[in-house]
């Protein structure tokens, strides 16, 4: 009797999980579409609320104003970042690190150059992002530095291990924008990511 009445009510919450995610992501989105039109200037909650057709009560209820918003599209490219990372890094196993490297920049390339017009704005329009960029290297130092542990004979010991995440990280960060939206027109993706690899590379040998 007891699981006959708590089943009903865990289909119950579902749905209302699920349209509470919906109407996130519809927000966010709107946020974005905003964005590519006028800027952060022009992003206010009576306008998201609007393009998001939902109510200015609905916005407030998953958000108290627009800079916790902004703190969600920047987490919610965070969580993308991770995901592609997390996958590049299990691609790489046992392969020689020229590989890691080449894989983990990809992966950053890869995710950004799919809307490069939205990393733009991420990265020039959107408040937090210095806090962001930050947030990118220490959350990242464990895992790129245990991705680095099978290599740390050849970069100098155990010791360089936490210099080497460092750099990795931060080089990373720079580069996977750099490559897809700082790049000169002369210099072809390609180019500048072969570029960005070197550049690591020589900076965990060093």
């Amino acid at each position: 009797m007891n699981k006959s009445k708590k089943s009903p009510t865990m289909r119950r919450r579902q749905p209302t999980q699920e349209r509470a995610r919906e109407t996130v992501s519809a927000i966010l989105d709107a946020v974005i579409r905003m964005l590519r039109r006028g800027g952060s200037r022009a992003v206010t909650t009576n306008r998201i609320a609007e393009a998001a057709g939902v109510s200015i009560g609905s916005v407030y209820q998953y958000f108290p104003g627009k800079h916790a918003i902004f703190a969600a599209l920047h987490e919610r490219h965070i969580q993308q970042v991770d995901r592609a990372l997390q996958q590049k890094i299990r691609e790489s196993a046992g392969e020689p690190i020229e590989h890691l490297v080449a894989h983990l920049m990809d992966g950053m390339i890869e995710l950004h150059a799919a809307d490069p017009e939205l990393a733009a704005l991420l990265d020039s329009e959107v408040p937090h992002r210095a806090g962001a960029a930050r947030e990118f290297s220490i959350r990242w130092h464990e895992p790129l530095r245990e991705a680095l542990k099978p290599y740390a004979q050849r970069l100098g010991g155990n010791v360089k291990l936490d210099s080497g995440a460092f750099v990795l990280a931060n080089m990373l960060e720079v580069f996977g924008h750099a490559v897809v939206a700082r790049r000169p027109r002369m210099l072809s993706q390609r180019s500048a990511r072969t570029e960005a690899c070197k550049a690591i590379l020589a900076s965990l040998h060093s």
